[in-house]
């Protein structure tokens, strides 16, 4: 089930044509993602929980459709939905939409693999799998 979380687009987010910058929908996934597993981790950032005991969550494939443009002080949604998970990686689905009037804005996957310091895949943590199950998806 996808999760949403709701975000104002800033003036740094976009170009010199007022549009957003299409690398900041990534970072929105990225925030969407953080939010997606607060869950896991009682409400505290989870990558920086992670970062702080050794381990990354690097994004290893990433791919995106732009629909229609998000500008400065617009409101959008992020929908999250993991797809797949493995034994260290995940899939994630997102779409964002304008929240003014439900159009979709972008959508995609990306892909994750959690790795510790030496950057060696490692098993996601129970708490991970354990969000995953509780929010219905994969």
């Amino acid at each position: 089930m996808a999760h949403t979380t709701e975000i104002t687009v800033d003036w740094g987010d976009t170009d010199a044509g007022g549009l957003i910058y299409y690398p900041r929908f990534f970072h929105f996934v990225i925030v969407g993602l953080n939010d997606y597993f607060r869950l896991a981790t009682d409400g505290k950032h989870p990558m920086e929980r992670y970062r702080r005991a050794g381990y990354v969550l690097p994004a290893v494939e990433a791919s995106a459709s732009f629909h229609s443009p998000l500008r400065a002080g617009d409101e959008a949604v992020i929908e999250t939905t993991v797809i797949d998970s493995g034994t260290s990686s995940l899939t994630l689905a997102f779409a964002i939409t304008r929240a003014a009037d439900d159009e979709r804005i972008a959508d995609g996957e990306v892909s994750f693999v959690f790795v510790d310091d030496s950057f060696e895949a490692t098993p996601l943590p129970d708490e991970i799998r354990e969000c995953i199950r509780a929010r219905g998806d994969a």
